[in-house]
């Protein structure tokens, strides 16, 4: 209890973009499936994180830094808040990906990468900020130190939490054919605006700390989303989801 204390009080933005989620979440599709997303995609990532730091899969060869988190919770090496923050990331990038009319579990899966594009080069500069220096790769990539086969990874595992909760939606609204409907509500602005918010978070920081290339290409990563998210055919004239 006293670590999961300490990494609350040391990673606060993390908690409050997962109470935004859960609150979203419940909102959208009601408490079952919300917790039915938190506990599988927490489940997943943490699993891929595991295999990485061990067998260097999806994400490439990185390893943590444990003596710059001391009295964090730790799940077999895994900082905890580290894979508490998939859930709600993947959850940001589905619903955009809904929102906008698109195929949600590629272009969840996309958006969910691209916004780790904005979060990651900016992760390895922790000492820079009050994230701290938590992690490093064995070998550097091309985009501000963070390798390419780190973003393939964020694709594969957000391709693997949505296509595992659609598998279990679908079971489940076929088990609800003589039951209750599934509750879901209609999509609004209030959905993207979450993606956009954590992409924001992590452009601020970066113009905060000085890196202002990072800052700019971020912020033409998600100007650049938005656009062509609107642009693709059948977008101009965005109508409400209806329930499913």
């Amino acid at each position: 209890m006293d670590a999961l204390i300490i990494s609350f009080f040391k990673r606060p933005y993390v908690f409050a973009f997962l109470v935004a989620y859960l609150i979203l979440a419940c909102r959208l599709w009601g408490g079952a499936r919300t917790i039915i997303w938190l506990i599988s995609g927490y489940t997943i990532a943490w699993a891929s994180e595991l295999s990485s730091i061990h067998n260097n899969f999806p994400y490439g060869e990185y390893h943590y830094i444990y003596e710059n988190m001391p009295g964090e919770l730790m799940n077999a090496g895994v900082p905890f808040f580290d894979s508490l923050s998939y859930p709600f990331l993947i959850f940001a990038g589905y619903t955009t990906a809904k929102f906008f009319k698109l195929p949600p579990l590629f272009f969840g899966a996309l958006f969910t990468m691209l916004i780790d594009v904005i979060i990651d080069p900016l992760a390895t500069m922790g000492d820079k900020w009050f994230l701290g220096q938590i992690h490093y790769y064995a070998h550097p990539g091309i985009y501000f130190g963070v390798p390419l086969t780190n973003f393939a990874g964020w694709f594969l595992v957000a391709f693997a939490v949505i296509g595992v909760n659609e598998l279990v939606w679908s079971f489940l609204r076929g088990r609800a054919q003589h039951a209750a409907p599934l509750p879901e509500r209609t999509l609004n602005w209030l959905y993207p605006a979450f993606y956009l918010g954590i992409a924001l978070f992590n452009i601020a920081i970066s113009f905060w700390i000085g890196e202002w290339e990072l800052g700019l290409a971020s912020s033409g990563i998600l100007t650049s989303i938005f656009i062509l998210s609107r642009g693709l055919p059948g977008l101009s004239q965005h109508k409400p989801l209806p329930r499913s």
